[in-house]
């Protein structure tokens, strides 16, 4: 293959990866948008339930489901380190490509 269908080769598939990338980004975005009005609503709930007299599954299932959903957070937090690394892995595979000698189309 020529350096020149190599090239287009990448660049084809740097703007599907970046494409994919951005719409990534997109739904995690949305997702911790959903997450944080989540919790705000958990905490006011929480609120709510300590106003009940004496001890509350209520509360008690409250703190359960805002401990899961600050777990979630975490875990697309940790997604979205790993898609702001992406880049660069696909820079160092690029650079990989490009350090290797030219093929010769064979005819």
């Amino acid at each position: 293959m020529s350096e020149h269908a190599v090239s287009v080769v990448l660049e084809a598939r740097l703007r599907a990866i970046e494409d994919g990338q951005s719409a990534m980004n997109g739904a995690l975005g949305l997702m911790l948008d959903t997450l944080q009005v989540q919790t705000n609503l958990l905490r006011e709930l929480a609120e709510y339930a300590r106003d009940e007299p004496g001890p509350s599954p209520l509360a008690e299932s409250l703190i359960k489901l805002s401990d899961a959903v600050v777990q979630m957070g975490e875990s697309i937090d940790s997604m979205s380190q790993k898609f702001d690394e992406l880049p660069g892995a696909i820079g160092a595979e690029i650079d990989a490509v490009l350090a290797q000698p030219p093929m010769t189309d064979s005819v």
